[in-house]
């Protein structure tokens, strides 16, 4: 199976679209795009750590997947994120979903909100540094179960 591969460039490009049309969305829009396009609502001072952005870090991990070469993965793989309310602080672990040859999905450490992405950019680079970690985490996580199959496929 192979690695996951971010290409920022393509992926830059298509969250600076998202970002525009969400900015323009309350505008009185000639063009008429009111509901500031389809995927993630990602503006340029968007802060993934703020309560309530969940949904919006969820739908920024499928979107890039949806997307043309912003998240290349396997046809075989999908790397999705999970939010987890410990009773205390929010915490969100990353994903790795296999669809074939057998359906399995392999879990990250869980880890806090606070720690998610990079804390000193907003907007556009926020959603990046998700990207980036998304695609590090997917690919530690692969790394893992190949590993784990190579060593136990002689006893098969």
């Amino acid at each position: 199976m192979k690695d996951f591969a971010l290409n920022e460039k393509v992926a830059r490009d298509w969250l600076t679209e998202l970002a525009v049309a969400h900015e323009l969305a309350g505008l009185d829009c000639p063009s008429g795009n009111r509901d500031g396009g389809a995927g993630p609502q990602v503006h340029l001072a968007w802060q993934p750590r703020e309560p309530g952005q969940e949904d919006v870090v969820s739908r920024l991990i499928e979107g890039a997947h949806e997307q043309t070469d912003v998240l290349s993965h396997s046809e075989h793989a999908a790397v999705g994120i999970e939010f987890i309310d410990d009773g205390n602080d929010w915490c969100y672990r990353f994903l790795l979903h296999i669809i074939s040859p057998v359906s399995v999905t392999l879990a990250a450490p869980a880890t806090e909100v606070a720690q998610l992405g990079d804390d000193s950019v907003y907007g556009v680079e926020a959603a990046i540094s998700i990207l980036r970690e998304a695609q590090r985490s997917a690919n530690s996580l692969l790394g893992q179960l190949q590993g784990f199959v190579a060593a136990t496929s002689h006893d098969i």
